[in-house]
C-alpha cells in the first residue's frame, strides 16, 4: 500500500489514525442511532483528532485509511455471515457506506475504488489471517462492489 514520503509509518500514519477514528464513525452510524448518539461515541480527542489529522492528510494517507477500514469490515462481515449471499450482500451495501462517508470527509476526498479493490481484498485476507480464520472471500464479491460503485460514481 502506498505511503506518503514524510510518513511516519506504524500506529502514527495519518492514515492509520484516520483509520481508526473512521471505523468508530462507521460502526456507530451503522447502528442507526440519533446524531447525539453517534457524538457519543466519537470523545472530543477523537474529533481533535480526526480534525488535526485529516487537515494534514495526503490522498495516500485517505486511501491507507479507506483501504484498512474497508478490508476490516469486509473481514467482519465474512466471519459473521452464514452463507456467499448474505456476505456479498453485506459487502456491498458496506461499500456504498463507506464511499457515502468519506465523501463527508474533510476536503471532499474522492477515493478511486477501482485502484484501491486488490489491496482491500489481500488486507481482508490478511486480517482473518492474523486471527487465524482460515475462511475464503470471494475477490469477485469485493471487486464487482466496487466497480459498480466506481461506474456510478463516475456517471
Amino acid at each position: 500500500m502506498k505511503s506518503c514520503l514524510l510518513c511516519p509509518k506504524g500506529t502514527r500514519c495519518r492514515g492509520y489514525v484516520l483509520h481508526t477514528l473512521i471505523f468508530k464513525l462507521y460502526n456507530a452510524m451503522s447502528e442507526d442511532v440519533g446524531l447525539e448518539d453517534i457524538v457519543r461515541e466519537l470523545s472530543r480527542e477523537d474529533m481533535l483528532a480526526m480534525a488535526e489529522q485529516g487537515a494534514k492528510a495526503r490522498i495516500t494517507c485517505w486511501s491507507k485509511g479507506f483501504v484498512m477500514v474497508v478490508a476490516r469490515k469486509v473481514a467482519e462481515i465474512a466471519k459473521a455471515s452464514k452463507d456467499d449471499i448474505q456476505m456479498k450482500n453485506g459487502i456491498e451495501r458496506m461499500i456504498v457506506q463507506m464511499d457515502g462517508l468519506f465523501g463527508k470527509l474533510p476536503k471532499g476526498i474522492s477515493i478511486d475504488l477501482s485502484e484501491l479493490t486488490v489491496e482491500i481484498f489481500n488486507h481482508a485476507i490478511q486480517a482473518l489471517e492474523e486471527e487465524g480464520i482460515h475462511s475464503m472471500i470471494p475477490a469477485s464479491v469485493v471487486g464487482k462492489a466496487c466497480t459498480a460503485l466506481s461506474i456510478k460514481n463516475r456517471k
